[in-house]
């Protein structure tokens, strides 16, 4: 029969320890009931301003915030208080909280060599930061809320976690009972775990609740404690601080984690000129039909036969140019021939006609009087000829403006069409990849919140 007792206490003993140890007080409550109300995760938005964790420093400091007192910076975690008599240290955030409602998730380690705890830390979300003091390290008249995981209560050697709200006028030093002032209490221990604490504070809908994974990885939360009515407001910061009596214990953190809970849908921006049409025509847009494959067709086409063009036309422009020039030279030596009969006649020299150093005289009749006709006759000729060269080439330069007036339309008709096809694929683009945005934020919020992205 005592064989059998000893079992059964010893089975309730070890339940206990696995399950932490609660205290009697009437504000806690029954652990098993209390994992059957823990919510689950609201839609929220992950803010790294308002969070750190590893690699925690940029620069030899972690981004948006502070360190003090007598913090120990390692690559594992950050010590505020280590274990080391009266010492104490705090990280506070830089920036404010915007968000009406929150949650915040803290890891940490409490870890000594002693048979109870060296005091604790705490949890702060006040109107002022980075104030060094005696509670866990930090103020004492705080303003705001402040939770307590004081790991050795001096009165009964028990972990015990608590939450208090000060206006800035409470002075817990000076002799008052912060039992009366709590807002709940709960003993879950922490001290020397295996794992990883985990402490989860929750303002949603001026409901605060606190919960503590002890040894769950941050799966296994338990309900400490929930008080309704709690009006906190924004614009406060957060912070952790902790210090150590005698005996003292390691207080390191290893990451904070601040979401806004149930953030408000983007607001649309105003549309671009034409983006509504786009988006249509991208919606209609399946591919490219067979009236585009067409005017492909025929614009390729069309650039062969001006390639091939162009190649004749250099080749005739040469052979016309050719005889142009062939037949301007012979004309040019055909006026100096005529020149030279004419001077032979008795004709002044173009030289003396320009500098009018000449006399004019008669022709004769007879044989000067056939030559003149002779000379004027081949005049003529020369004339016409070059009347035809000039038409002709005239002719052909206005065959080579034509062609290419038409080799030039070709192509911005090309580029036209070119520019729509690739107008239209673009628009389609950026059509399916709105679609697929569009499917993995649904997928994100199907599966909770898009948290999860974060953590991994």
């Amino acid at each position: 029969m005592k064989t059998y007792s000893i079992l059964v206490v010893t089975s309730l003993l070890l339940k206990t320890c696995s399950a932490g140890i609660w205290s009697s007080d009437t504000n806690q409550v029954d652990p098993v009931e209390a994992e059957k109300d823990l919510p689950e995760s609201p839609t929220s938005k992950y803010d790294y301003k308002l969070s750190f964790k590893k690699p925690y420093y940029y620069n030899d400091s972690v981004p948006f915030w502070s360190t003090g007192g007598d913090v120990l910076k390692g690559e594992e975690f950050i010590r505020l208080s280590p274990s080391i008599p009266n010492t104490s240290g705090w990280i506070w955030s830089e920036i404010k909280n915007p968000y009406e409602e929150w949650e915040t998730e803290v890891s940490f380690r409490v870890t000594g060599t002693h048979l109870h705890g060296g005091r604790g830390l705490a949890f702060w979300y006040t109107k002022d930061r980075e104030q060094s003091g005696p509670i866990f390290g930090s103020t004492d008249k705080w303003d705001g809320l402040s939770i307590w995981l004081d790991s050795a209560n001096p009165v009964n050697h028990k972990a015990s976690t608590m939450a208090l709200l000060n206006d800035g006028t409470l002075s817990f030093t000076s002799g008052l009972d912060p039992r009366k002032y709590a807002l709940g209490t709960c003993s879950i221990t922490y001290r020397n775990s295996p794992n990883p604490t985990f402490l989860k504070v929750v303002m949603k809908d001026h409901l605060l609740s606190v919960y503590l994974d002890n040894n769950g990885g941050g799966k296994d939360y338990r309900m400490c404690l929930q008080k309704s009515g709690i009006k906190l407001p924004v614009g406060y910061y957060f912070g952790v601080s902790a210090n150590s009596h005698t005996p003292a214990d390691d207080h390191d953190i290893l990451s904070f984690e601040t979401r806004q809970l149930n953030p408000p849908q983007k607001l649309a921006h105003p549309k671009r000129p034409l983006e509504e049409e786009k988006k249509k025509k991208g919606e209609e847009f399946s591919g490219i039909d067979e009236e585009q494959q067409e005017k492909i067709k025929e614009a390729e086409y069309q650039m062969r036969r001006l390639r091939d063009r162009g190649g004749n036309m250099d080749e005739e422009t040469a052979v016309t140019m050719s005889a142009i020039y062939d037949t301007q030279s012979r004309t040019l030596e055909n006026l100096q021939l005529l020149q030279l009969q004419v001077e032979a006649l008795g004709a002044p020299s173009p030289e003396k006609i320009i500098t009018g150093d000449y006399d004019v005289v008669k022709l004769a009749s007879g044989d000067n009087a056939e030559t003149v006709g002779q000379l004027s006759h081949r005049v003529n000729e020369i004339f016409e000829e070059t009347k035809k060269s000039t038409v002709q080439f005239e002719k052909l330069a206005n065959e080579q403006d034509r062609q290419i007036r038409d080799l030039q339309d070709s192509i911005r008709r090309l580029q036209e069409t070119l520019s729509t096809l690739d107008t239209r694929l673009l628009t389609q683009s950026d059509m399916i990849q709105t679609k697929m945005n569009e499917v993995n934020l649904h997928s994100a919020e199907t599966k909770g919140t898009m948290s999860t992205f974060f953590k991994s």
